[in-house]
């Protein structure tokens, strides 16, 4: 079918999408929500039975519009769809609900034994059970699934028996799990099966078991792992601390984890490791006691195992800890490229220097302060010289940073007066007037700069914090997306 058959039809006013083949129509459907493909049998005839050939399945029961029980229409719904589904070939299947009643639950095993049977591609399962502490059994078919490649199971246990010494998953290369009675055996017996595993994603709210637990993730073909738990309340944050994660993959080339934890972790060898995140995203400071000298060991112990990352990104609970010298010296960082900050409270620029001390390559740095109060003052460490990186390497600087009464202006001059390569300084900060604007673009414009090429660059809010930590999180992320392409 050219384009000039289209176009005469379309000039003519006729139903070009009714011509289509019933091949191109139910590509176009699967990629609606399953509610909205099934809706297009009423448009025409024409379309009465096209959904049915649609190879993606997708349910959202999160969103407004469903009437009754969610749970209960979920699993009616999806069912209903099931039994009329003609593809032999499920590409994916993404089911979400967060009210399902317990006595659905044994349907949910039916469901997806119909989608292992259509060779899925991918399976992603957020699902939340009304009673204490929820599971939900996967079907044992789901072991020697060859096409299943991406496995999500989300917002409850999943629980699934595994015989020892068996290969399974010939397929997985993606495995994403929430976590919240976890057991361990099992847990380790799930790492272990994935023959090809390249990603995985564990995530928990808290982990509400009596017994200390080891999580054993021992993938040798393991590139990407990304470790959260979210804590509300101190006692929960003493609930996970108190777990170990033993991490073995040698080809490790991306680690993303909460830094709070970081003591729980004991990391193998990673020569690969190329991007290193250790953030606190949407985790309460706790007030907590020093670490006793196990954890302390651990952590330095960590940091050793991660010096060979060419990009890290720290958050601010890390960074007050480095600063009060907490987890002994830091490790040199040889291959270190880019570095992140992201720092709500600062604790002083200490830790910052000792970076640039430690990272003899860096070329970028960025700096996040998005809040600095009067009572704090950056204080400068007297330096026998400046960092090597700071003469030879270092090009570029993104500082977001809050000035008042003149704090931060001594970091940026020190910058400035130190980086004799720098080719970019990006300032960005927030403003009360527009009187200080132009106080603020004197003041840094005339800074003393040691690099002939260097460029200045000015981002001023006037009373809009929420601006300045926008921009702060899209440069991060912008870097961080860098990483990748080194």
């Amino acid at each position: 079918m050219d384009c000039e058959r289209l176009g005469k039809w379309y000039n003519k006013g006729e139903d070009i999408l009714s011509r289509l083949p019933d091949d191109v129509l139910s590509h176009i459907f699967s990629r609606l929500e399953a509610k909205d493909a099934v809706k297009t049998s009423v448009l025409s005839s024409r379309f009465k039975d096209v959904w049915t050939l649609i190879n993606n399945l997708r349910f959202d029961f999160t969103r407004v519009g469903y009437e009754g029980n969610r749970g209960t229409s979920f699993v009616n719904f999806v069912e209903s769809v099931i039994r009329h589904c003609q593809s032999n070939i499920i590409q994916n299947f993404h089911g979400t609900s967060y009210d399902l009643l317990e006595s659905e639950v044994a349907c949910l095993t039916e469901l997806i034994c119909f989608v292992v049977e259509r060779n899925v591609c991918s399976l992603k399962l957020k699902l939340d059970v009304l009673v204490l502490r929820p599971t939900i059994r996967l079907p044992q078919s789901i072991l020697t699934c060859k096409s299943l490649v991406r496995l999500s199971l989300g917002f409850c246990d999943f629980v699934l028996d595994i015989p020892d010494c068996m290969v399974c998953f010939p397929c997985l290369k993606f495995l994403s799990i929430f976590v919240n009675c976890p057991n361990s055996n099992l847990m380790q017996k799930l790492f272990r099966s994935c023959p090809i595993l390249e990603e995985l994603k564990i995530k928990g709210y808290r982990i509400e078991n009596e017994d200390v637990l080891t999580f054993d993730i021992n993938v040798p073909t393991l590139k990407k792992l990304k470790i959260y738990f979210r804590a509300h309340r101190e006692d929960e944050y003493d609930d996970i601390s108190e777990h170990k994660f033993v991490v073995r993959a040698r080809n490790l080339e991306y680690l993303n984890v909460c830094n709070h934890f970081l003591a729980c972790f004991v990391l193998g060898e990673t020569p690969f490791l190329n991007k290193v995140i250790l953030y606190n995203k949407d985790i309460i400071r706790f007030s907590v006691e020093p670490p006793n000298n196990e954890e302390t060991k651990r952590t330095a112990e960590f940091f050793r195992a991660i010096s060979s990352t060419r990009f890290l990104s720290l958050d601010n609970i890390l960074i007050s800890e480095l600063y009060r010298d907490r987890y002994g010296t830091l490790p040199s960082f040889p291959n270190l490229i880019y570095l992140c900050f992201g720092v709500d409270i600062p604790s002083g620029f200490a830790p910052v220097v000792q970076f640039l001390i430690n990272s003899p390559n860096l070329e970028v740095l960025v700096l996040g302060k998005e809040y600095v109060y009067d009572k704090d003052e950056v204080v400068l460490p007297e330096l026998e010289s400046v960092p090597s990186c700071m003469l030879l390497r270092l090009k570029e600087i993104y500082l977001f940073s809050v000035v008042r009464n003149g704090q931060g202006l001594e970091v940026i001059k020190w910058l400035l007066e130190n980086s004799k390569v720098l080719e970019r300084f990006s300032f960005h900060t927030i403003l009360e007037s527009i009187k200080d604007e132009q106080e603020m673009e004197n003041e840094i414009l005339n800074l003393p700069r040691a690099s002939p090429i260097c460029k200045i660059e000015l981002g001023l809010y006037y009373n809009c914090k929420k601006t300045l930590q926008s921009e702060f999180h899209i440069c991060r992320e912008s870097f961080c997306n860098a990483a990748f392409r080194l």
